[in-house]
């Protein structure tokens, strides 16, 4: 059995949100849901997490505010975005600034679980 990944989800719509909380809590993942960008920062310097899974558009503070921050503060969490904004530039900002994925929420949404999953096991399975 895999153990239980902690996972920070950044997303401004609430109710998006805890449905992504719940389905990703049938999987075995620790879900700790914020709707802005400040909470975020709050709870990653209080709290261990294993990946911040972020909306680009955030309330206050947006997905790439955030990712910004956290390097300056040289904050080592891996990022990754879950966004309907999947676009290309999109992407190349993203890479740019260290995010490890780029998941979208209209096409990817129902793997989601499985996409966690693989990126994990690969990450944890890497040669150093």
């Amino acid at each position: 059995m895999k153990s239980m990944k902690r996972i920070l989800l950044i997303d401004s719509d609430a109710v998006t949100g805890e449905l992504t909380k719940k389905f990703l809590k049938n999987f075995n993942y620790n879900v700790d849901l914020v709707t802005t960008g400040k909470m975020a920062l709050d709870l990653i310097n209080q709290s261990h997490y294993d990946l911040v899974l972020s909306d680009t558009e955030v309330n206050g503070l947006g997905g790439f505010d955030v990712l910004k921050i956290m390097r300056k503060c040289f904050i080592d969490v891996p990022f990754a975005f879950f966004t309907v904004n999947d676009d290309v530039s999109t992407g190349i900002e993203a890479e740019s600034l260290g995010a490890v994925k780029v998941i979208s929420k209209r096409t990817d949404y129902i793997n989601l679980p499985h996409i966690l999953d693989n990126y994990f096991y690969r990450s944890h399975n890497m040669v150093a």
